[in-house]
This record gives structure tokens, sequence and C-alpha cells, in this order.
């Protein structure tokens, strides 16, 4: 069973509260050295010549985020903007002054300071563009950009709540340099796969995680859909990943029938400890891929790669002149699938149902994958097609993000009679 969206450009084969750092007192806690003079002391690419510069900015590194960053250097290859030796030397995570665009590459390693000095970092350097990957990494750049007269233009990948993060109230209402896209997830179709495992299902767990933006959507997300549908929550609340394991064994002895993993834009680090300890009891994630890091049972977003193609086009396409980014809306793919692993449901002595079985799209049994749900890396490239063809099928993708005024005038005026 597929219930994927049909596309042919790939083939399968400033929170409230939050304030920002200030780079000055982020060097006087010296953290990471060695990375500090990386990102300090590197020459300006845009001093080298009048290329465009864009700053790719990521979170961290994971198998996850590793598709969205291919995704992202395929289209600028596509399109010419990088060559075949330019593009080893960013996989590399070196800067690049190339032929026809400059590339600074930062990753902060999971690191929220680090990802503010960054930010900062990439502005001093005088990037013209910014694509930042992950929520934080998004928030932190609007933040670090709302007082500036003539921002660089931001363009965001693989942000769960772009609404909570500050990036944009809706769709069309948002800062004029800035735009991206949105992990679609359907939480109230996520949340009916427990009723296909145990028809009986009433409480579900959730572990929310006090350092991750999003958390606070989710958890609001998913209380509502618990009204919606019947159950009740009981919300864990962790801070790293030594805390998962007793925040797990919390959820399991209150009798929770589900144990749910935020939808997280870090590493996966700690899953391994919380299928440990939910002995007889399921644990899902919204992410699918993180069924090969042992969740039970993974369902809804499954696009990393696609993701980045999206952002991919909205990049190439202001580098040639064709994005107003102020009119160009957040995009936001429905799609849904289910991914299962016998390994982990027999290690945790749970069986699945017929029910849950007939959704699954794709199946870990013996340490061996079956199915086309997940975007396996090397396996999923872009579709072959001409450059005429691809820039028409880009273009088309983009034109159905065009915010109209009166679009705009439509999402203005629901937000204003949602805060009255």
């Amino acid at each position: 069973m597929s219930r994927k969206c049909g596309t042919n450009t790939y083939a399968h084969a400033e929170r409230p509260g939050l304030k920002v750092v200030s780079r000055a007192f982020l060097k006087s806690l010296a953290l990471l050295p060695a990375l500090l003079i990386m990102l300090l002391t590197v020459l300006p690419a845009s001093a080298n010549n009048d290329n465009p510069t864009v700053a790719f900015l990521r979170f961290g590194a994971s198998p996850t985020f590793s598709q969205t960053d291919a995704a992202v250097l395929d289209m600028l290859q596509a399109y010419g903007y990088i060559n075949a030796e330019e593009r080893v030397t960013l996989e590399a995570g070196s800067d690049l002054v190339g032929e026809n665009i400059n590339v600074l590459i930062r990753d902060a390693g999971f690191d929220f300071p680090t990802a503010n000095l960054m930010v900062e970092d990439a502005l001093d350097e005088g990037a013209d563009i910014m694509l930042t990957v992950s929520t934080q990494v998004g928030m932190l750049a609007v933040g670090a950009m709302s007082d500036m007269e003539d921002p660089p233009a931001l363009i965001f990948a693989i942000v769960t709540d772009p609404h909570g993060a500050g990036l944009a109230s809706a769709t069309c209402i948002k800062p004029a340099n800035v735009t991206g896209t949105l992990m679609h997830i359907d939480y109230e179709e996520y949340a009916s796969l427990a009723y296909k495992q145990n028809p009986d299902f009433q409480t579900i767990g959730l572990l929310a995680n006090a350092d991750d933006p999003a958390t606070s959507y989710y958890v609001a997300t998913i209380e509502r859909t618990g009204e919606q549908l019947g159950f009740t929550v009981e919300v864990a609340t962790v801070v790293n990943a030594t805390d998962y394991a007793l925040a797990t064994e919390s959820l399991v002895d209150k009798g929770v029938d589900i144990i749910a993993l935020p939808p997280r834009t870090g590493s996966s680090g700690g899953i391994s400890s919380i299928v440990d300890a939910a002995i007889g009891v399921p644990v899902f994630s919204p992410l699918v891929s993180d069924v090969i890091h042992g969740v039970t049972i993974a369902a809804g977003f499954e696009g990393w790669y696609r993701e980045g193609v999206q952002a991919g086009r909205m990049l190439v396409a202001y580098l040639e002149g064709r994005l107003d980014i102020a009119a160009t809306g957040v995009a936001s793919t429905p799609s849904f699938a289910v991914a299962v692993n016998l390994d982990s449901a027999d290690a945790q002595g749970v069986v699945f149902t017929d029910a849950l079985m007939a959704e699954a799209d794709y199946i870990i049994e013996g340490g061996v994958g079956q199915g086309a749900a997940i975007e396996i890396p090397g396996e999923i490239t872009l579709s072959e097609m001409t450059l005429d063809e691809r820039r028409a099928e880009d273009d088309a993708w983009l034109q159905s993000l065009h915010c109209t005024p009166e679009m705009i005038a439509e999402q203005q005026a629901q937000l204003e009679a949602q805060s009255n």
C-alpha cells in the first residue's frame, strides 16, 4: 500500500521569550575552540569574486539530514551551479569559492549556542542567501536578522513548526525575506494507528524534549487530537538522552498503552534506551526513518530527500531571479507512510495485530528492511530529465506556492479572528 504524493522530481533507486545570544558572549564561553577557529578565521568567500554567497547551515549531521543535504546539492549540480569536483569539496564540509557560486558550509554539532554563533558568522561573511536545515537554526536565523534593514534571503527546511518557531504566522504571513518547507505530519492519522494495534487504546505517553522548539506544538497537537479521538495524554519531559530510560519507565509505570517520541530535528540518540525500557509497550514515532533506529512503529513524515529537493528548487529559482520570496508561501507536502520493526517488537514482547500490519509500507525483520516507505541514501536521486524539463516542473511547483493579495488578506483575517 502506498499513500505518498505523486511527484516526478525524484526517483526511488523567534519563538516568544527566546533571546538570541550575542556572538561576543559566545566567544567568551570558549566553546569548541577548534570549531570557533574554523568559523572565525575562514576568509569571506564573497570577498574573492562577485558570485552570490549561500550559507548552508545545519543543526547537526545525521543519516536523515544527509539526505536533505544531498538533495540540495543535487539541485545545485543539476542546474550547473556546482560541478562534480566542487561538490566533493562541499561534501567534505569545506567552504567553496566556485566558478558560479560561493558556499559557506556550517554544522553546529547539535549544540544550540554553536548554532547561534554560526548564524552570526554567516551574516558577518556577507551571505546573500541562508539555507537552514532544522527548526533550531531557522529560528536563530530569523531572530538574528530581525533588526536588519536589508537582510539576506532565508530558505528553511526540515522544520516541524514554523509558526511556533517564529518563521511564519501562516502560509503566506511571514517576513518578506523568508520562505521554506514544512515537515507535514498528519497527527490524527498517526494517532489512529494506535487503535489498529489496540482497539481498547486509552492513554498515550509522550516523551517531550525540553530543548526542542517544536515540543510545545507537538504536545498541544497530540492533546487536541486526543480530545477528538477519545484518548488521554501523559507527558514526561526530558532534557537529554540520559533522561530517556527513566522517563520511559515512569510512563510504563503509569500504565500508558503506547509511548510516542517527538518529531525531532536533532539526533536519534537515546532511542535504543527508550525501546529497551518500554517492555510490553510499543514505541511510536512520527518520523518513518526512526524505524531503522529501533522504534516499534514509525508513521508519518518520510520525505527527507524530497524536502531538500523543494528547498533546492527555491534556492535555484532565487539565484536565477525567478523567485519572489515575499510572495512565496511556505511549502507543505501531505504524505503518510507506516513502517514497523518486528525485531524491536519481539524484544519488547509486542505482537502486532493484522490490522496494523495491513497498514505497513515498510517492514524490518531479521535486520533486513523490505518495502518502499523509506528514502534510502544512495538509492534515491533526481529523476533523469533535460534542464528545460526540470525548470518547467520546478516552476509549476513554485507557482503553486504563489501568495496572492487575496490569500494574504484572508490568512491575516483568520489570524486576527483567532487572536480575538
